[in-house]
């Protein structure tokens, strides 16, 4: 079967629930999940009811970004990369900024699948390609995190 007719899906944050390590803002290390296409479509209608949740609350989160987080707090939204040859992979991207309707920031995952992206790149997209976001407390209390959470109940 060719790229084009395979959908390789990597959902690396999806597989450890979005863990985020308690004493730091950096994101434990993903394991990839490879779907084909007929997967991925089941994957992704069952993730619907968090993804909704997610950009329901996204604004909150957002004014609560802009207006400050408190000191060890961090802002992390989730969006997807896609490559020239249709892979794709689910990431964090750290916020640093948002404006105009886009989100500015870094990928912060170890890339596995898609090719043209690494970790720590700049990143910028707009706010409608935002499937869930998370705000990190220096206590490892996580706000947000729908999709983890869904996935991490289903296990």
């Amino acid at each position: 079967m060719t790229m084009k007719l395979q959908f390789i899906f990597v959902i690396g944050l999806l597989c450890v629930a979005f863990n985020l390590a308690a004493d730091s803002n950096r994101i434990e290390h993903d394991k990839g999940v490879y779907a084909k296409e007929e997967k991925l479509k089941a994957l992704y209608q069952s993730m619907a009811p968090a993804i909704a949740k997610a950009r329901r609350t996204y604004p909150r989160a957002k004014a609560k970004f802009l207006t400050g987080l408190g000191q060890g707090e961090y802002f992390f939204v989730v969006t997807r990369l896609r490559d020239k040859n249709g892979a794709e992979e689910q990431v964090f991207v750290s916020v640093s900024e948002i404006k105009d309707g886009n989100i500015h920031g870094y990928i912060y995952n170890e890339i596995q699948n898609v090719s043209g992206y690494e970790f720590r790149q700049r990143y910028s997209f707009p706010e409608s390609q935002v499937f869930d976001w998370v705000i990190t407390k220096p206590n490892g209390e996580q706000l947000g995190n729908y999709i983890g959470k869904f996935l991490k109940a289903k296990q």
